[in-house]
């Protein structure tokens, strides 16, 4: 199959210009214009409208567009099996990460199956729990490890892990074994990533619960030290807490606030994807010094 032209097409409107196009690709521009001109008239359409500014897609472009993707897709599942009848395995395995605390973990099952599978290649990439999941749905990803949300696709758990009160030490209710979640609806409250879901959101939403936020913090980091210097008291997943010292407490929620850790993957993955999932799960004992892992079957 000859997809170059598809690839070209792709490239142009992921990079917004020709040119930039051609040179990613080591084409003339000229060579780039021919194959997207080759492509609106096999297909009968204009995909594309050109200025000195760029390109931008047409009304039938935005249609065609996923279909092209999946052809592509079709051809790369095709070569990837060829190349496991023809010399093993071999093929790229796009990873989504939300738990930095899994990345030794990861990184020695990463290592120890490119030992077994040595052509495979890995690309990693990081952020919430949401945003990994529309990156899988838009098939920037093939699995991510991430919390469980009501959307996910395909699911094998891996851990529970909680969501827990970040308090400072001289707080009142620094002596109790466990917060009522309830104490956010008036304490100041130092929300991370305010106005996108995360665990926190969905826990306090669940509750009925309208924090009163005084601090919109985006990196974690960051509020621990506002905890200490008493500006209002957070919340974390207790696995994203370890390692972290100061003058600050954790403290289970009351109820307690369950977050289900495990692997969505895309059901059109490659046949070396499903077996490092496979690889994945049969190393999760190592994940046990971190966190609770279920002992359920899946």
């Amino acid at each position: 199959m000859n997809t170059d032209k598809y690839e070209a097409l792709l490239l142009t409107i992921e990079k917004g210009s020709i040119s930039a196009a051609a040179e990613q690709m080591r084409y003339t521009p000229s060579a780039i214009s021919r194959c997207i001109q080759s492509v609106e008239n096999e297909l009968g359409v204009q995909i594309l409208v050109r200025s000195k500014t760029g390109v931008r897609l047409t009304a039938a472009g935005s249609q065609l567009v996923p279909d092209i993707r999946r052809i592509l897709m079709d051809e790369m599942l095709l070569k990837e099996h060829s190349a496991l009848l023809a010399r093993g395995e071999s093929g790229t395995i796009r990873i989504g990460m939300s738990y930095p605390a899994f990345y030794p973990w990861l990184s020695a099952a990463m290592a120890s199956f490119k030992k077994l599978s040595p052509d495979v290649e890995f690309v990693v990439r990081n952020g919430l729990s949401s945003i990994m999941m529309d990156q899988l749905q838009r098939n920037e990803t093939d699995l991510c490890l991430i919390s469980k949300l009501d959307d996910s696709p395909n699911w094998v758990p891996l851990a529970e892990d909680e969501l827990v009160a970040i308090i400072p030490a001289d707080h009142p209710l620094s002596e109790r074994e466990a917060i009522p979640i309830a104490v956010y609806s008036d304490a100041p409250y130092l929300e991370l990533h305010s106005y996108m879901e995360t665990d926190n959101s969905r826990a306090l939403g669940a509750a009925g619960i309208e924090p009163r936020s005084t601090i919109h913090v985006d990196d974690s980091s960051a509020m621990y030290p506002m905890v200490e210097a008493g500006l209002g008291i957070g919340m974390e997943n207790r696995i994203n807490t370890l390692g972290r010292e100061g003058n600050f407490v954790t403290r289970s929620l009351d109820p307690p606030q369950i977050i289900s850790i495990g692997i969505a993957y895309r059901s059109d993955i490659l046949p070396v994807t499903h077996r490092f999932i496979d690889y994945l799960v049969s190393t999760r004992e190592a994940l046990k010094p971190l966190i609770n892992i279920q002992e359920k079957e899946n």
